[in-house]
């Protein structure tokens, strides 16, 4: 954190400037610690930080480039100087609205949203439009698009531009009863309906009485829970007859390399710490990798990036057979580069890199039923499979708590707010190698 900090310090603006207690600046949002940063227009306000992104994303010393470039000498900085230019245009953008809300004597921060955005809250409906725009610009697409989903719903049973007194206990339970949907689906939509409530009660649009949620006996909605995924796992023996899998002799070279990829991609997963597809295409040889002499990978889980101030770091010790997958289907140790490249086959596109990624776990759920038949094991797995066999094979061999937690990339925090340090290199080993015993 404090190299991050420090960097962050390093930073120079492009464009700055004071409107009365309003400072804006052009600038790289360094908040995580990713490659390609964002470009944004800082605002801050009584102690208030508002990123306004411009859509532009570069590394630090592309940003630098940036900084410098004129439009003359030579042709790199002159083509970066058009980026440039384009960046300053969304900067004044930013600069001319605080101006007029700052005239008007109008100015906070959700008024400036809403004039960049171009959408106001007029009504209970706006806000959750907002909300949805919100979690697309912070780059959270599957949030964004599951926000989506239940707005849909709630517009399709009760209607759009739903004033904010209209919002109450009869409402939300008349678009519960005809949502007709399970009650994962029901619980994921109505925690998103919370969540439009919540900023509705924080901005002062609602009234805390008029809050919907709560016990039955208080004549409050319960929001249903689904499907638990605790038992989604499976032990050790079904692990390594998996693991041992022989391929029928009527299969080609393609149907036989599919499988085995989907087989050894979950492997990854299940000894990676758990981690998801999503983080697994977007892992890289970092300087962890080689610091470690390569026993180690190392990297910022995908999901806590967006929705948290603190960087999650997990790190993944590389037992035998781990790094007996990575050298097979990794590509080429290299500092900077992605492992598993052929996963986003290039893709950057947040909303496509989604579908890309629901696509292949799809594919690899279809290509392990089919292995799962063969073993005649009473499962299909999934790669969600894979984190839940994680965390449960660990804790029957004992393990702490703690070490799960942290290698999972969860959140873990002791009595006084501090993150509890990592376990030493040796342990994290000793530990997963458990994964296979």
């Amino acid at each position: 954190m404090k190299d991050s900090k420090a960097t962050a310090e390093k930073i120079i603006s492009i464009e700055s400037v004071k409107l009365e207690n309003v400072y804006l600046s052009l600038t790289l949002d360094t908040r995580r610690k990713e490659e390609l940063l964002p470009v944004a227009v800082r605002v801050n306000c009584n102690r208030t930080t508002y990123y306004h992104r411009t859509g532009y994303k570069c590394t630090l010393s592309q940003w630098q480039d940036l900084v410098k470039a004129t439009g003359r000498g030579i042709q790199k900085l002159g083509s970066l100087y058009n980026d440039k230019e384009q960046q300053i245009i969304v900067f004044n953008k930013v600069k001319d609205a605080a101006t007029i809300l700052l005239n008007k004597d109008d100015f906070t921060m959700e008024n400036l949203k809403a004039v960049l955005t171009g959408r106001s809250e007029t009504n209970f409906s706006d806000v959750w439009l907002n909300i949805i725009e919100s979690r697309r610009s912070e780059k959270r697409i599957g949030t964004a698009n599951s926000y989506n989903d239940a707005y849909n719903s709630f517009t399709k049973y009760i209607g759009s531009n739903i004033s904010f007194n209209r919002i109450g206990v009869e409402l939300i339970e008349k678009w519960g009863e005809k949502m007709n949907v399970s009650n994962t689906t029901s619980g994921m939509y109505m925690r998103a309906c919370r969540v439009a409530i919540n900023e509705c009660i924080r901005k002062g649009y609602l009234k805390q009485s008029q809050y919907p949620f709560g016990m039955k006996k208080e004549n409050k909605i319960t929001i249903q829970k689904g499907r638990s995924r605790s038992n989604d796992f499976i032990n050790i023996a079904t692990i390594k007859q998996i693991m041992n899998f022989k391929a029928p002799s009527k299969w080609n070279t393609q149907t036989k390399d599919a499988k085995f990829e989907a087989i050894n991609y979950w492997m990854f997963s299940y000894l990676g710490n758990g981690l998801n597809l999503a983080d697994m295409a977007l892992l890289r040889y970092n300087k962890h990798y080689f610091q470690s002499k390569e026993t180690e990978l190392q990297f910022i889980r995908k999901k806590t990036a967006a929705t948290t101030d603190e960087d999650i770091e997990v790190v993944i010790p590389l037992i035998p057979e781990l790094k007996k997958i990575l050298n097979k289907y990794g590509t080429k140790p290299k500092e900077g580069a992605l492992i598993f490249p052929s996963i986003l086959d290039g893709e950057t596109n947040e909303t496509k890199i989604k579908k890309i990624i629901s696509q292949k776990n799809s594919n690899i759920a279809d290509r392990l039923e089919v292995v799962c038949k063969l073993l005649k094991l009473p499962v299909n797995i999934t790669m969600t499979y894979a984190r839940h066999s994680y965390a449960t094979n660990l804790t029957h061999a004992g393990v702490s708590e703690k070490y799960i937690s942290q290698a999972m990339g969860h959140t873990v925090k002791n009595v006084t707010g501090g993150y509890i340090s990592l376990f030493p290199p040796e342990k994290r080993m000793t530990f997963n190698k458990m994964l296979l015993e």
